[in-house]
């Protein structure tokens, strides 16, 4: 993945994220919704949010819905910006190396990540993600068929990797979940719900 140094203030103030506190708040409050539904007989669910920018997923989860949070995010100066409520709970890392033990969550949430690991390391990524899920993963990336026009509409020149949805269908397959639904959050993108293959 792209050293965090690369997620700077500029990262989060031009291009693709210029308004990325407007951008956040637009789909967070339905996303957590989608989420909270997901895990209702789990209790006190535990979830990790990789990729997690400001936090401002988790603090919904938190706060709203009582749920116990992690998060990991490369960038120093998003983890500064963070909510205080949830600053010490987001980790410094990479998705490429998650220090956690197998199943250590009830949910993985991996939002708009994958496209900044290089194409060689895409499938390791993934297993990740699976492999500290105890059951769930919800996962968005641009697609193929986008990625042209996101990237002329919104330029972010740090996306180094782009695959169809059925390309990702089937590496999560191949790291041990199968797809189980999907929705579209408020902005219009799709949102993939992995289940871990129980073996």
């Amino acid at each position: 993945m792209i050293p965090g140094k690369n997620f700077d203030k500029n990262f989060f103030s031009s291009g693709a994220y210029e308004n990325y506190q407007a951008l956040l708040r637009s789909w967070v409050g339905k996303v957590a919704r989608r989420i909270r539904r997901t895990l209702k007989n789990k209790g006190v669910a535990k979830v990790l949010d990789v990729g997690c920018g400001y936090g401002t997923l988790l603090v919904d989860l938190q706060n709203k819905y009582g749920f116990e949070v992690t998060g990991i995010e490369p960038s120093s100066y998003a983890i500064e910006k963070a909510s205080f409520s949830v600053r010490k709970k987001i980790k410094k890392g990479s998705i490429l190396k998650l220090s956690f033990k197998k199943n250590s969550f009830d949910a993985v949430v991996c939002f708009d990540v994958i496209y900044y690991v290089r194409p060689q390391e895409t499938f390791r990524a993934i297993k990740n993600l699976v492999d500290v899920s105890k059951e769930y993963i919800f996962f968005s990336s641009l697609y193929r068929h986008s990625w042209e026009a996101s990237q002329k509409n919104n330029p972010d020149p740090l996306r180094q990797t782009v695959l169809s949805k059925k390309e990702y269908i089937n590496l999560f397959f191949r790291s041990g979940a199968k797809l189980v639904s999907h929705f579209y959050s408020p902005n219009g993108e799709d949102i993939l719900v992995f289940r871990k293959i129980q073996k």
